[in-house]
């Protein structure tokens, strides 16, 4: 009881607005919806509402290449000179597929989170409504220099996984959305998820609002998710996402160890995989996304078999939610 309180109070004092779900493989520990995915139709969200997840999207776009290196179509080593794609200035030739997964590639970022801290002000040189797919991010590298030479540093790049979503489609031949609802949305279950444009919403999906909490995210945001963010998933997928990845239904055993290693350390407690943050002293891992309209952060607890995930639909409001949860989750529940 005393959990479900906390929770509540927290969600209720920063007026949350989306959905808190907490699950062991047996069921709910907690679960419940707040506020509304249409506040002027006064429509709420419920579990069954699919949010966008913004850079949680970045690790769906990571085991979209482990997809392609499980057919060997590519390695961990693979360079950029080796695939059929100009890197021009913005990335060194002999930065690899593991460095662009472990944001440690030195490639030119479009939208470049060292220096752009107030993500509902901005905006790039193609109109929103162009950007349907990775591969139309191409003109906003053109004559752009990289930030460092590869393997120097590690700097979180959207960039690198826009990059990493125009190589499946060049591998491919298939539209990114495509490939990932195949080779990973569907062999994780994970049915209400997708990549959908602001235009054609399917049912029960939340708009994203700014602080305001009037104004929606559809002029700032692609029309579409890429690479890097902009994926729509419900709590249920999500936990089954957990479930699937871990009993190697996406990945085979072999690659997806590999992506779970420690490539990066951020401090004693935190380090990175490929796509993914690790707990390094527990086996814990977590994904999160956050961007004008949408917020999310899903953390599995592999010892206790544990999903605790938060969806929001208003720019920064699951902060304090998840610092609760996560407060909960290290003292174990």
């Amino acid at each position: 009881m005393e959990m479900k309180e906390k929770i509540e109070e927290i969600a209720q004092q920063d007026v949350f607005s989306g959905v808190i779900s907490i699950r062991s493989m047996n069921g709910a520990i907690y679960q419940n919806g707040f506020g509304f995915r249409d506040i002027k139709n006064k429509l709420p969200n419920t579990l069954k509402t699919k949010f966008g997840i913004a850079s949680g999207t970045k690790l769906f776009t990571a085991l979209g290449i482990g997809k392609l290196i499980d057919q060997g179509a590519l390695s961990l080593s693979t360079k950029m000179e080796e695939i059929d794609i100009d890197p021009g200035d913005f990335i060194d030739r002999n930065a690899t597929i593991l460095q662009l997964l472990t944001h440690t590639s030195g490639i030119y970022d479009y939208y470049d989170e060292e220096e752009i801290t107030d993500f509902e002000n901005f905006s790039v040189e193609i109109p929103c409504f162009e950007l349907t797919t990775p591969t139309d991010y191409l003109p906003l590298f053109k004559n752009q220099k990289m930030k460092f030479l590869p393997g120097e540093r590690y700097s979180y790049s959207n960039g690198g996984y826009v990059l990493l979503g125009i190589i499946i489609e060049r591998i491919t031949g298939q539209l990114y959305r495509d490939f990932i609802k195949a080779n990973v949305l569907e062999p994780a279950n994970m049915y209400d998820s997708g990549f959908f444009a602001f235009n054609d919403l399917p049912e029960n999906t939340a708009n994203g609002y700014l602080t305001d909490r009037k104004s929606t995210n559809i002029y700032i945001l692609p029309i579409r998710g890429g690479g890097d963010g902009g994926m729509y998933t419900t709590a249920e997928d999500v936990h089954s996402f957990w479930k699937s990845l871990f009993s190697h239904r996406i990945l085979s055993p072999e690659t997806t160890s590999e992506y779970l290693k420690t490539y990066y350390k951020f401090n004693d407690e935190l380090g990175y995989g490929c796509g993914i943050v690790k707990k390094l002293n527990e086996s814990a891992y977590s994904i999160s996304g956050s961007d004008a309209g949408a917020g999310f952060f899903s953390r599995y607890v592999v010892k206790d078999g544990i999903t605790a995930t938060i969806l929001a639909n208003i720019t920064d409001v699951e902060i304090g939610v998840v610092k609760r949860i996560l407060q909960f989750l290290d003292a174990g529940l």
